[in-house]
C-alpha cells in the first residue's frame, strides 16, 4: 500500500507540474490538453472509487492552490469525477481503452462545462455554446487521444506496482 501511495504523490506531482508549466506552451487545434482530468479517469477506472476520488482530490488541490478560482472548487470536482466513475469500473473491463477513451471525453466535458459555469458565478462573462463549441469539444477530443497513450503507461505502471507488493507480501 505504500508504494502505492507513493506513486499517486509522483503521479499527482509529475500531471499538474506538467499541465501548468509544459502544456501552457501546447496548444492544439488551438486548445490546450487537460492531463489532470486522463489521470482521475486513469485511476478511478483502475483501482475504483476510493482511489479515484483521492487522487482526484489531491490533484484538484494542487491545481486550486496553483491556478485556481477558489480553493477547493477543483478538488470538489476531481473528488466527484473520481467518485463517479469509480463506480464505472465494477461494471467494464479496467483496461479497455474504448471505455477509457469515452469517460475521458464525458468528463472533460463535465469538468470544463462546470469551471465555465463557475466563471459565469464569478461574473466572468462567456458565452456557453461558443466556448463549448471552441473550446471544450475540442480539448474533449484531444484529452481522448493522447488519454489513450498515457492510460496505457499507468496501466503498466499499475501493473509494476502490483507485482511489486505482491512478491512483498510473501
Amino acid at each position: 500500500m505504500r508504494s502505492r501511495i507513493i506513486l499517486y504523490i509522483i503521479l499527482i506531482f509529475t500531471f499538474v507540474t506538467t499541465q501548468v508549466t509544459l502544456l501552457n506552451f501546447v496548444k492544439i487545434f488551438g486548445v490546450t490538453p487537460n492531463i489532470v482530468i486522463i489521470l482521475i479517469v486513469s485511476i478511478s477506472l483502475l483501482e475504483g472509487r476510493i482511489h479515484g476520488a483521492t487522487v482526484g482530490f489531491f490533484t484538484g488541490l494542487c491545481l486550486d492552490a496553483v491556478v485556481g478560482i477558489a480553493l477547493g472548487f477543483q478538488a470538489l470536482l476531481g473528488m466527484l469525477l473520481g467518485l463517479a466513475l469509480g463506480n464505472i469500473n465494477k461494471r467494464f473491463f479496467k483496461e479497455n481503452i474504448f471505455v477509457m477513451a469515452t469517460c475521458t471525453f464525458i468528463s472533460t466535458i463535465l469538468f470544463e462545462s462546470t469551471i465555465t459555469f463557475a466563471y459565469y458565478l464569478y461574473g466572468i462573462e462567456m458565452e456557453f455554446f461558443i466556448t463549448l463549441k471552441t473550446i471544450i469539444l475540442p480539448e474533449a477530443l484531444i484529452n481522448s487521444v493522447l488519454g489513450l497513450v498515457l492510460f496505457l503507461v499507468i496501466v503498466q505502471v499499475n501493473r509494476k506496482i502490483l507485482s511489486y507488493e505482491g512478491k512483498k507480501r510473501y
